[in-house]
Parts: structure tokens; C-alpha cells; sequence
């Protein structure tokens, strides 16, 4: 081991510490396939090099400081040798640049500067000394003007030209010193960033490298062929959809991979694959702790609570069933983990991609489908008053959609985001490509109480109306959805009242409610919906 110095004419010194190694094999071994995962990145580079018999020392510039010590592997995957150790070695890459010519010409620069400065606070100063004296003529005028018009002296037009005339320049050279200010603030500014890329060429530039050192046996000399495996951190993919609705029964969907690392080394022309593992879990039981079971005595009073429960539907996404509305959107945000159905995949990008270590988001394509598609207008005036253009398709890939962002696109281009949930193979989902701004939505909810003398029911009557206006020159179809709350005990009643509803709708058991409208051309159309909750004597709402 010697201290490396590497003195340069034209760019300054340059030096390592702790040195680099000297009387050593340097291997090019490139990065050649890459496994992402939810929060890190495996990382396998190959390379072929020719070794004396004997114990050799192989190094590798320019890999990860990030790397992880423990996860580093190396192993012969072709000649008669074997890895004896490999390690990671990390050091400071010093290097004194040598740029007379640029701090000649800030240093030029920064004179010519101050010189303007300097000039712009002398006129400054001028133009305040002058217009103070001219400040001090108006006042003085001022002051003799009712003495010489009370002797007679003087003439109405002279003391008018007079005045104007000093007014004009006191203005003048006020606007000139209150100029010449923000002249001075900017050349200010000017002046100090200058000074800071002067004070920079002094700077001595640090930067952090790494390399690896292998100790290789060999039989006998020739060439043997190394690989090397080490885990990064720094690095995480996300899965991305782009979907495009082709006329109204037609979707092409291409499924990509968002890729994220910043890990201090670039991937070029580099296999990817993909993983869902998660190896950041931990695998250790969760501790059991005692739990105390006691007796309490019954509430003889039922208190009910309405709820708001997410009904599930496999590959359709989710809707709110009864009581309650739906939640806000979050403010900030959130980067989920992969949700890969509980089963662990692994993806791979076809062909060879590029990924530089700038912490930039890079789309890699993955795989694309097309598949016919049912369009249809629908509504769920309770959540948003708009009509949606929804479309249900299938996934026709041998691989499933993983749960992600999907962007929308139409015939005339770009539509907005939405989101999908975990997707198997030919599972339906649906998606929806925006509002149509030809339809238009009004609802209006009515409540009323009372209490039945007979049977001491207490009963809320809920009348909602549905205002649909089509403001196209065709008529259109329209599926609205309202829905009922659903009753999980027998104290609490929900009926229908099929007499003052429109039409004859489709109920559900989780209580959606759903209409098959349609509206004419340049007209509107109005749902009623009208149903009863009954509740027991002695039942409480909370």
C-alpha cells in the first residue's frame, strides 16, 4: 500500500484517503442484472479477468458506498479458482482543482461591478445634496411670498413659473435617488453571488468512493469469470398503469414500473426484474400477554350505531355501503407498499434498461394487453353530482395487475388519474375515464320523524330526489346508483316504499339501489327514492 498522489497540470491535485491500492488486479466488472424491491435493490455485477496461480488481489472501482457489508457475495463461476474474501473498502477522493483562468475573469468581473456600484451611489448621493437645496429654495419662497404681496411686489405668474419649475426638478430627482437605490441593492446581490463562485475555485472538493477487494486462489493462471452480489439501499420501484378507452369497447393497457435510486452508482444496460418481497419484514412471533376476561352485566337499553363498511368486490374496486359518506382525500402524498395479492412475484422488464443514480423517477414498461371493454354513463349522486364514463374490462395478461396509480386516456388525449386495485389474470375490473359535462346532477335528500301511537315506533322517512338534465341532442343512457342502510338486527327496520319510488329498481343485499334512466335529448328526468327506519321501543341511537 503507497499514498496515490496524482498531480495534474491543467486540473489541480488529486489524492485518496486512505490511499488507493497498489501491485493489484483491477477487474471491470459492470453491473449486469438488478432486483428491485418495495425498499432496496440486489444488485449482481460479472466480469472475466486473468489471474496469476496463487492468491491474487482483485479490486472494483466505482460501486455503491451505500452498499450493505453483510449482504456482499462473491463466487468463480468459471475457472479453476475460488473467492478466498471479498470486502468493501471506502475512502475520500480529495482533489484541489487548478482554475486560474475562471477566477481571473470573476475576479474582472467582480471589479467592474463594485466600479458601477460605487458610480450609482455618487450620482445617489448628488442628486439627495441637490434635491435638499432645492427643498430649502421652495421653503424660503414659501416664506417671502405673503411679505412681497403684502409690499405689492411681484406677479402671480412669476411665483407660478417659479414654483413649478423647482416642484418639477424636486420631482425629478427624487424618482432619480429612489431608482438609483434598487440599482445599488441589485448590483449588491450581483456582487456577493460573484464572491461566492470566487470563494468556491478555493474550495476543496470532497467526494466519497468505494471499491471491492477480492482475494482470489487460483490453480493456475488464466482467466476466471467473478460475480458479485450486494444489497443497496436507496433504490424502490412502483407499479404504473396507463389505460387508454379505444371508441367505447376497446382498452389497451400497458403496465409499467416507476423506478427510484439514488445509490451513488448508475445501471446501464442492465437486466431488471422486479420482486414483491419483503424482506424488510421481520420474522420473529409477536409476544403473548395475558388477557383479563371479566364479568359485566347486560345493557338492558340497545344502543344502535350506523356504520359505514367498504364492500369488497373482486377486481371491482371498492364502494361505501351504508350510513356515512365518503372519506376525504388525504393532503400529502402517500407512497404504499406493493400489494401483490399475498403471493410473492417477480416481473421482468423485456430487453435491457438504464437507470442513473439521480433520485429521478424512470418509467420501465413491463407488459401490454388489450381486451374488449362495456362502457356506460353512470352516476352516484350521493358521493360527487356527475355523471362518469365508466368502462369494465378483463385482464387479459398471463400477469396480474398490481394495485397502483393508472393513467387515463382517451381518443382526444389525456383524461386524469385514477387508481386499481389487485387485478388477477382475466379477472373483470372497471375504470373510470372522467365526467361527461353534457349530463348534469342535482339531489336533494328530505328527512322526517315521527312516532307510531299504536306500536311505539319511532320512524325516519328519507326522501331523495334525482335531478338529471341532458344538455346533448341525444338521448342517453344513464345507470344511477342511491343507496339504503341495511339492518343487522331485528329492533331496527328498513322498508322500501315502492309506492312513491320511480320505477321498479334493483336492490342488493348491501343495499344499493339502482336505475336504468334515460334521458332524452335537450330534457331532464327526475328519481324518487323514498324508504322508512323503523326502530324499536327502548332503542337508542348513538
Amino acid at each position: 500500500m503507497s499514498t496515490a498522489i496524482q498531480p495534474t497540470s491543467a486540473a489541480g491535485v488529486e489524492r485518496f484517503e486512505p490511499p488507493l491500492p497498489t501491485g493489484v488486479t483491477v477487474l471491470e466488472a459492470p453491473v449486469h442484472s438488478v432486483t428491485l424491491l418495495e425498499d432496496r435493490a440486489q444488485v449482481s455485477r460479472r466480469g472475466t479477468v486473468r489471474v496469476n496461480a496463487g492468491q491474487n488481489r482483485i479490486i472494483v472501482h466505482g460501486v455503491a458506498p451505500v452498499l450493505q457489508d453483510v449482504s456482499l457475495r462473491a463466487e468463480v463461476l468459471a475457472g479453476r479458482s475460488r473467492v478466498a474474501d471479498v470486502r468493501i473498502r471506502r475512502g475520500l477522493r480529495i482533489r484541489t482543482a487548478d482554475k486560474p483562468e475562471a477566477a481571473r475573469v470573476l475576479e474582472e468581473k467582480l471589479e467592474a461591478l463594485q466600479r458601477e456600484r460605487q458610480r450609482v451611489l455618487e450620482d445617489q448621493a448628488n442628486d439627495r445634496a441637490r434635491f435638499e437645496r432645492i427643498q430649502q429654495l421652495l421653503h424660503l419662497g414659501a416664506t417671502e411670498l405673503p411679505v412681497d404681496a403684502g409690499w405689492g411686489m411681484g406677479m402671480a405668474s412669476q411665483w407660478n413659473d417659479s414654483f413649478d419649475t423647482l416642484f418639477r426638478k424636486a420631482r425629478q430627482l427624487r424618482e432619480s435617488t429612489l431608482q438609483a437605490t434598487f440599482t445599488a441593492e441589485r448590483l449588491a446581490e450581483e456582487i456577493s453571488a460573484v464572491t461566492r463562485q470566487r470563494q468556491a475555485l478555493d474550495r476543496v472538493d470532497h467526494q466519497l468512493v468505494s471499491w471491492l477487494e477480492a482475494d482470489v486462489l487460483a490453480e493456475a493462471a488464466g482467466e476466471v469469470e467473478l460475480r458479485i452480489d450486494y444489497v443497496v439501499p436507496n433504490a424502490l420501484w412502483r407499479p404504473l398503469h396507463t389505460a387508454r378507452l379505444v371508441g367505447r369497447n376497446r382498452v389497451q393497457l400497458t403496465s409499467s414500473a416507476a423506478v427510484w435510486q439514488d445509490t451513488g452508482e448508475d445501471w446501464k444496460d442492465v437486466e431488471l426484474r422486479f420482486s414483491t418481497a419483503r424482506s424488510s419484514l421481520g420474522t420473529e412471533p409477536p409476544l403473548l400477554q395475558q388477557d383479563l376476561l371479566t364479568v359485566k352485566k347486560k345493557n338492558e337499553a340497545v344502543v344502535v350505531q350506523a356504520r359505514q363498511v367498504q364492500v369488497q368486490k373482486a377486481g371491482m374496486g371498492s364502494a361505501p355501503a351504508s350510513g356515512g359518506s365518503r372519506p376525504a382525500a388525504p393532503s400529502s402524498v402517500d407512497l404504499p407498499g406493493v400489494d401483490d395479492g399475498g403471493e410473492t412475484r417477480t416481473l421482468r422488464a423485456p430487453g435491457k434498461s438504464t437507470v442513473p443514480s439521480d433520485g429521478r423517477p424512470n418509467v420501465i414498461p413491463l407488459f401490454s394487453s388489450e381486451s374488449d371493454a362495456e362502457a356506460a354513463l353512470v352516476t352516484f349522486p350521493e358521493l360527487e353530482p356527475k355523471v362518469f364514463l365508466r368502462a369494465v374490462t378483463r385482464n387479459t395478461s398471463p400477469s396480474p395487475l398490481l394495485a397502483g396509480p393508472v393513467e387515463l386516456l382517451q381518443d382526444n388525449g389525456f383524461v386524469g388519474w385514477t387508481q386499481t386495485l389487485f387485478v388477477s389474470p382475466q379477472e373483470k375490473f372497471e375504470l373510470s375515464f372522467g365526467p361527461d359535462d353534457s349530463l348534469r346532477v342535482q339531489r336533494d335528500e328530505k328527512k322526517s320523524s315521527k312516532q307510531h301511537h299504536v306500536s311505539k315506533w319511532n320512524e325516519t322517512t328519507t326522501h331523495i330526489t334525482v335531478y338529471l338534465s341532458n344538455l346533448s341532442g341525444e338521448a342517453r343512457k344513464v345507470l344511477v346508483t342511491e343507496r339504503l342502510p341495511v339492518s343487522e338486527i331485528e329492533h331496527v327496520k328498513v322498508e322500501l316504499d315502492t309506492e312513491k319510488t320511480t320505477g321498479e329498481p334493483e336492490l342488493d343485499d348491501n343495499g344499493f339501489c339502482k336505475w336504468k334512466a334515460e334521458v332524452p335529448a335537450n330534457g331532464h328526468l327526475v328519481i324518487h327514492l323514498r324508504f322508512k327506519v323503523s326502530m324499536a321501543p327502548g332503542v337508542q341511537s348513538a
